[in-house]
C-alpha cells in the first residue's frame, strides 16, 4: 500500500519517510513510531501519529471482535516442513504472523529442517521467494541442489532463494531493517534465520553485555515478527542451545540445556520446538512451547531429501 493512499500523509512527509526508506505503509509500520520519531524529529509528534493511526486502521492493526479476528486469520499462509509427521505436531506446517523457532544442539538438524521447509515452499508456491539469512555458514549450494534433486524440484526454483551472510550483528540488524524493501520488490513470503542468536553470542560476552545483548535481540525479534504480521509472511529460525551447570538445579525436559535467549526469545516465538537426536539419522521434535498446540513429539530423519518422515 502506497503512503500516497493515507490522506494524513502531505507530500513534504512523504518525501521525509522516503529518505528514511520508508515507502509503503507496510514498512512504515514495521519501521515503529518511535524509531521515525527519532529519525525525523522535525515532524510534528501528532501529526505523525495520526499518520500511524490511520496505517494502523488500514491494515487492520486496530478494534475488532472476535469473529473478526477469525475471518482476519483464514488470510493465514501455511507451509509444509516437507515432512507430514512435523507438520502435523505443528498444526499443519509453518505459519504466517509468527516466528517458529527450532531450538536444540549442534548436528540435530536445524538447519536441514529450514532448508527443507525454504524449498517445499518455493516449490509449492512459484509466485513466491524466500530469504535466507546464514550466520553459521550452513546454507550451501550443494546440499540445495541435493534436496531438489532427491525431492524430483526443478532447480529454477533456487533462483527464488535470496540468500544473505550475517557474520556481524551490526551487519545482521542494518539486514533486517532493510528487509521490507526486499519483501516488496521480490514477494517474500518465508524468512529463515540460521541461526539469529550466533552474531550476539559472539561479540557480546560476558555478563556485563548481556543486557545490551538482550536489548538487540528483542529489537531484531520485534521486527521479524513485525514484517510478519504485516507481510503476511513466515518466519522461521534455528536456535541454539547453553549448558546448564550440574551444581545449579533447572528443571527442563532437555537435560542440562536450555534454548539460549532467555525469556526475549520465549515471549518472541510462537511455537518453539526441541530438536534431538534419536538412533542413527533418526531425529526427534518436541513442541515445548506455544500458545494454541500442545506438546507433543514426532520422529523424523535426516536423509538426501532434506528432512522426511520415517519409513519413506
Amino acid at each position: 500500500m502506497k503512503l500516497e493512499d493515507l490522506k494524513s500523509v502531505k507530500s513534504d512527509v512523504a518525501a521525509k519517510l522516503s529518505e528514511i526508506g520508508v515507502k509503503s505503509v507496510e514498512s512504515l509500520i514495521v519501521k515503529g513510531f518511535s524509531e521515525v520519531k527519532a529519525l525525523l524529529p522535525e515532524v510534528d509528534e501528532k501529526q505523525l501519529r495520526n499518520i500511524f493511526m490511520e496505517a494502523w486502521r488500514k491494515k487492520g492493526f486496530w478494534l475488532m471482535t472476535a469473529k473478526e479476528l477469525a475471518e482476519r486469520e483464514k488470510e493465514r499462509l501455511v507451509f509444509s516442513t516437507g515432512c507430514k509427521a512435523l507438520d502435523t505436531i505443528l498444526g499443519g506446517g509453518v505459519y504466517s504472523w509468527s516466528i517458529t523457532e527450532f531450538a536444540g544442539e549442534y548436528g540435530v538438524g536445524k538447519s536441514q529442517i529450514l532448508m527443507t521447509l525454504m524449498i517445499e515452499t518455493l516449490h509449492k508456491n512459484p509466485d513466491y521467494c524466500a530469504v535466507y539469512l546464514d550466520s553459521e555458514n550452513t546454507c550451501r549450494d550443494a546440499r540445495l541442489k541435493e534436496i531438489c534433486e532427491a525431492r524430483g524440484y526443478d532447480l529454477e526454483l533456487l533462483n527464488r532463494v535470496i540468500y544473505i551472510p550475517t557474520v556481524e550483528t551490526s551487519i545482521f540488524f542494518e539486514i533486517v531493517d532493510r528487509l521490507p524493501i526486499t519483501i516488496e520488490a521480490r514477494n517474500v513470503k518465508l524468512i529463515c534465520s540460521d541461526s539469529l542468536i550466533a552474531p550476539l553470542r559472539a561479540e557480546y560476552v560476558g555478563r556485563e553485555t548481556l543486557a545490551e545483548r538482550q536489548q538487540i535481540l528483542n529489537s531484531i525479534l520485534r521486527k521479524l515478527l513485525s514484517m510478519a504480521r504485516v507481510y503476511n509472511l513466515a518466519v522461521a529460525v534455528a536456535n541454539q542451545v547453553v549448558a546448564v551447570p550440574q551444581q545449579t538445579y533447572v528443571y527442563t525436559p532437555f537435560g542440562q540445556k536450555l534454548p539460549v535467549g532467555g525469556h526475549i526469545m520465549a515471549h518472541n516465538t510462537d511455537p518453539r520446538v526441541w530438536i534431538r537426536k534419536g538412533e542413527g539419522f533418526k531425529r526427534i521434535a518436541r513442541i515445548f512451547d506455544s500458545s494454541w498446540l500442545p506438546e507433543r513429539e514426532c520422529v523424523f530423519r535426516i536423509s538426501e531429501k532434506g528432512i522426511e518422515d520415517i519409513g519413506e
